[in-house]
């Protein structure tokens, strides 16, 4: 069994409705490059048009496609970014806005962070929750098309994003 302790390892989930997935990779600390070193996948009994419809077998197909990558990978998956899919995932845009406390202060992290987390205050059903949240544009004193605002100087900061959202009980299902 190999270690790469030192290098980052990604992990990917796909959960879909007839197969899961599961795919590790590591990134190459000099050239940036990001290599596949495992990789497994298992037949998903549990899932019916992108609903998990029966938990156990669901869990099931993930352990077994996990540990399959694992196994190829010789590295045990801590974390793993999870793809959903299906009617229930809706996007939708909004906009946040909001004033830096000094005049003409220099653009912080923390101030971009302020500003997605502005956009992601919108009215959602009680059924849904955000799964993600992604800047789109950043604005600063109306200069638009801005990819990152930190560093640069203003006292009104905008960004548009897209929110990814999901109907809470099927999130709650991949709770495993």
């Amino acid at each position: 069994m190999r270690t790469e302790a030192a290098a980052p390892h990604f992990v990917g989930l796909d959960i879909g409705t007839s197969t899961v997935r599961c795919v590790i990779g590591t990134r190459d600390e000099h050239t940036g490059v990001i290599s596949v070193i495992g990789h497994g996948s298992a037949p998903n009994q549990g899932m019916r048009k992108g609903v998990i419809m029966h938990v156990d077998d669901s869990a099931e197909a993930i352990v077994q496609a996990v540990t399959e990558a694992e196994r190829i990978a010789g590295i045990r998956v801590e974390r793993a970014t999870i793809n959903v899919n299906g009617a229930h995932v809706t996007g939708m845009n909004s906009r946040g806005v909001i004033a830096i406390s000094t005049a003409n202060r220099e653009i912080t992290v923390e101030d971009r962070e302020r500003v997605e987390e502005a956009a992601a205050i919108v009215k959602l059903p009680a059924n849904r929750e955000i799964l993600q949240v992604f800047a789109k544009n950043y604005r600063l004193d109306g200069q638009d098309n801005l990819k990152d605002p930190v560093g640069m100087r203003g006292v009104r900061l905008e960004v548009d994003c897209h929110i990814v959202t999901a109907a809470t009980p099927n999130v709650r299902n991949l709770d495993l």
